[in-house]
Order: structure tokens, then C-alpha cells, then sequence
């Protein structure tokens, strides 16, 4: 089974059908036999774009229900004090919840075969520490345009 660790960028593609590679993101999340990785972090980070969606765009309230049934599909891992020391060590300039997620992507080790990112910065300092990073549409292919 293949473990991927699924960063905000990567999760919200998934869930927003207007974003690029839309297709490819929501295929990851329905895709098997991979299983799906992320920090708790995931959780607040997309509530918090879903809230943000909704009061800039009423119509978008359905986002809301979407990101809840995605992330279902995603294993949430707790916000261990051994993650946000590391977190808070991280030397590279990442944003303060980017490092979170890196953090917990190192800390889950041999676990995670590969983390998903559409964040530049982050692939650049995740690639640098060593990890493997893709997007969804490197492991999924292309996206094409959604039928409806």
C-alpha cells in the first residue's frame, strides 16, 4: 500500500472543482490502494478556507459539505508536542503551518512514500530535507475537464 501525505494545497484541490488539477486531486482521494496522510492541521486549515469560500461567495456553502466528506478519506494525525518542536526548528523559510505539515510528514518516517504539495516553496524544502514530493497529477496524471 502506498502512503501519501497530503498538504492543504493538495487536499483543497481536490475538494474546489475550479482549482488546477482539480481532477487529478480528487482521483488521488478515490484512488486504491493508497492510503492518505495528513496533520489535524488539514482539518482546520480547510474549515477555515471553507468558512472564508462561503462568506466571500454564499453559492460556495457546498464546499463545506465537500471538504467534510474528503476528509474522511484522509488519516488525521494528532498535533504532537514532538511535531511542533520540530516544527518550530525547522531552519528553512517555510511558513509556520507549512513546517507543521513537513514536521509531521518526518515524523511519520517510512511511512509516508511520498508527500503531495502544490506549494513551490514547500516542495523546495521538503525536497531539500530529503523527502519525496509530488502533485496529484504526477501520480494520477493530467486532469481533464470534469464531466459535470
Amino acid at each position: 500500500m502506498t502512503h501519501l501525505y497530503l498538504d492543504t494545497s493538495a487536499f483543497l484541490r481536490a475538494c474546489l472543482r475550479e482549482a488546477p488539477d482539480h481532477a487529478a486531486a480528487l482521483a488521488l482521494l478515490d484512488s486504491e490502494p493508497r492510503r492518505l496522510i495528513s496533520s489535524e492541521l488539514l482539518a482546520v486549515e480547510a474549515d477555515r478556507a471553507a468558512i472564508r469560500l462561503a462568506s466571500e461567495d454564499p453559492s460556495q456553502t457546498e464546499v463545506a459539505a465537500s471538504i467534510h466528506e474528503a476528509l474522511r478519506r484522509v488519516s488525521l494525525v494528532r498535533l504532537d508536542p514532538a511535531i511542533l518542536l520540530a516544527a518550530r526548528t525547522i531552519p528553512q523559510g517555510v511558513t509556520s503551518l507549512d513546517a507543521i505539515h513537513l514536521a509531521t510528514a518526518e515524523w511519520l518516517g517510512d511511512i509516508v512514500d511520498c508527500v503531495v504539495t502544490y506549494d513551490k516553496t514547500m516542495t523546495a524544502v521538503a525536497r531539500e530535507r530529503g523527502l519525496t514530493v509530488h502533485t496529484a497529477a504526477d501520480l494520477i496524471g493530467p486532469s481533464t475537464p470534469d464531466a459535470g
